[in-house]
């Protein structure tokens, strides 16, 4: 499994926590309990105020399959937010997909100016 981008870069140690339980760690969903081929696409955690991901990142083979993966996940948030009173389903996914498509772009922006470089 590939190592999400830590933007901190430092202290990039590499032992095996694969046994530790992490207070903050959330159980995995029920239904994975029942299905012999579920498999684990993806860890994301917010550690020292950045994102840092544990991830599958060829689970698909294709990059649009990602797309999907990521549509259903914000629909979820704005399903489970407006069920614990934040807001209403599409009101949240609306914010959420502002916020997606400007963190989308910034990161198109950052990867032009990237390959540019070399």
């Amino acid at each position: 499994m590939a190592k999400g981008h830590d933007h901190d870069h430092h202290e990039h140690h590499h032992h095996d926590h694969s046994k530790e339980i992490h207070p903050h760690q959330l159980q995995p969903p029920h239904e994975v309990f029942h299905d012999p081929k579920a498999g684990e696409i993806a860890r994301a955690w917010i550690t020292n105020g950045h994102l840092s991901l544990s991830l599958h990142a060829m689970a698909f083979g294709k990059a649009d399959i990602w797309g999907h993966v990521l549509a259903g996940m914000a629909a979820q948030v704005a399903g489970a937010m407006a069920e614990m009173g934040h807001g209403n389903t599409a009101g949240n996914l609306e914010e959420i997909r502002k916020t997606l498509n400007e963190g989308l772009a910034k990161a198109a922006a950052q990867n032009s100016v990237l390959a540019n470089k070399s």
